[in-house]
């Protein structure tokens, strides 16, 4: 069974159709939950065997509460694979005058990735964030009233029967979001891997973050990214997360670790993956 931020029709769904589809797996159970967190706590309790959750967008960086909540689950929840699509937002309304809407839904993510079109077309429009797109065209399709529009992907506007009033109004075009599927095994290294770790390094001690760096340096270690996040425990004090491309079993990978090991204040394997192709 694989959950998704749901419920259907959501950009999530659409990225677990893409995985199901180049994996070439059938007959899997999916089933959609209403938030991030219900997703990876599912697949932590074992109700569910594998989750997929968005982890990062082309515009707007991280996804919080992904992050947030991988460093909470049990050691044993791991990233297993990614998927990358690319994201194209709809204006999705029953109204025929843009004038009209007097309302617009949509998940926090879609609201700032659309955040220009909203100023230039809707700037009186009341703003309401909602769990994910789909549950807004869902509202909007449910609603009696035609002045409220979503933010949302076709699929959604063709699953619950609402017109698209305009198609790609994301501010930038090339828009992609990385998914990953979250479960507790770990694929085996196929030469084109990723591991992504999480670390903390103590406040008091200057350069440690550029020792660790470098030791992936001197490995020829590629980083495609990192970012941090406050750690919620005292200020100025953050968690780094870093996508190297290489497999935890592979040996620079082991060899730079060990070196900084010591270094760490805190640390978290987050899994090691094949690369999206």
């Amino acid at each position: 069974m694989i959950g998704y931020l749901g419920p259907e029709g959501s950009f999530t769904h659409q990225a677990l159709n893409t995985f199901l589809s180049k994996s070439n797996q059938k007959g899997i159970e999916i089933v959609s939950f209403q938030t991030i967190t219900q997703i990876i706590d599912g697949v932590n309790s074992g109700k569910i065997k594998y989750g997929i959750t968005p982890i990062e967008n082309s515009i707007e960086g991280g996804v919080g509460e992904v992050l947030d909540q991988l460093i909470r689950a049990s050691q044993k929840v791991t990233i297993n694979t990614e998927v990358i699509i690319p994201i194209e937002h709809c204006l999705i309304t029953r109204t025929k005058k843009i004038t009209e809407v007097k309302k617009v839904i949509a998940h926090t993510q879609a609201l700032s990735q659309c955040q220009g079109y909203l100023k230039r077309y809707l700037p009186e429009a009341e703003i309401e964030p909602v769990t994910s797109n789909s549950t807004g065209v869902k509202m909007v399709s449910e609603m009696p009233n035609g002045n409220i529009a979503a933010i949302g992907p076709e699929m959604a506007a063709k699953i619950y029967n609402v017109p698209v009033f305009e198609k790609a109004i994301n501010d930038e075009k090339e828009n992609f979001t990385r998914f990953v599927l979250i479960g507790t095994e770990t694929p085996l290294p196929t030469g084109k891997d990723k591991t992504t770790i999480a670390f903390g390094v103590p406040y008091d001690k200057p350069g440690t973050l550029v020792t660790v760096l470098n030791s992936f340096s001197r490995e020829k270690i590629n980083l495609s990214r990192i970012e941090s996040r406050p750690s919620k425990k005292t200020l100025g004090e953050y968690i780094f997360f870093i996508d190297l491309e290489a497999h935890r079993d592979d040996s620079p990978l082991k060899k730079a670790l060990s070196e900084i090991v010591s270094e760490f204040s805190f640390y978290r394997w987050l899994g090691s993956y094949p690369r999206w192709k």
